[in-house]
């Protein structure tokens, strides 16, 4: 368990002397190695990027939120989380509470790509297209940020909770407030 730490201690300075421009020295980190692999599409210099992203789910929650966690952290390195908390729905109320929660995700997928990976995953995990997009779900998986900036502003404003969600994981976004 103390090795799991460590090498998630490792990642964690690895990606913030990348951030800060010290890339030269990462050559053989984690980190690093993440944006040189083969199956990992990578985007320009080999930059590692950003991504907050929001998970939901009101069908068997627990057990498909730990399934979408599985999948996710094969797309990069997971950093912080928020707790997960049950929700009530919005707009279409006649459905189960949402299990909602977010999580910060280094990786080397430019913006384009990890949104076609999420909604991969959505779709092997059997999330089905619907003209409501407010029904129950399996899952849903929405990139909130990217690198800094809010990718979907009308979400923050729909969902009062993600304001929160961000606000814990990225508070420099709302600096000017």
């Amino acid at each position: 368990m103390g090795r799991i730490l460590y090498i998630d201690g490792v990642e964690r300075l690895a990606h913030r002397l990348v951030q800060k421009g010290h890339k030269k020295k990462m050559k053989g980190t984690k980190a690093y190695a993440l944006c040189a692999t083969d199956n990992v599409k990578r985007s320009k210099d080999d930059q590692i990027n950003t991504a907050l992203i929001l998970l939901g789910s009101n069908i068997d929650p627990e057990e498909n939120i730990i399934s979408a966690l599985n999948y996710i952290q094969k797309l990069g390195t997971m950093g912080n989380q928020t707790d997960f908390i049950y929700t009530k729905p919005l707009q279409f109320e006649a459905q189960p509470d949402f299990l909602n929660g977010a999580l910060l995700l280094h990786t080397c997928l430019p913006l384009e790509e990890l949104q076609r990976k999420l909604k991969q995953i959505e779709l092997d995990m059997g999330r089905l297209s619907n003209e409501n997009k407010n029904t129950p779900r399996i899952i849903d998986l929405d990139i909130i940020t990217f690198n800094g900036s809010i990718a979907d502003e009308k979400d923050i404003v729909q969902l009062p909770f993600l304001y929160d969600f961000v606000k814990q994981l990225q508070p420099e976004i709302f600096k000017w407030q």
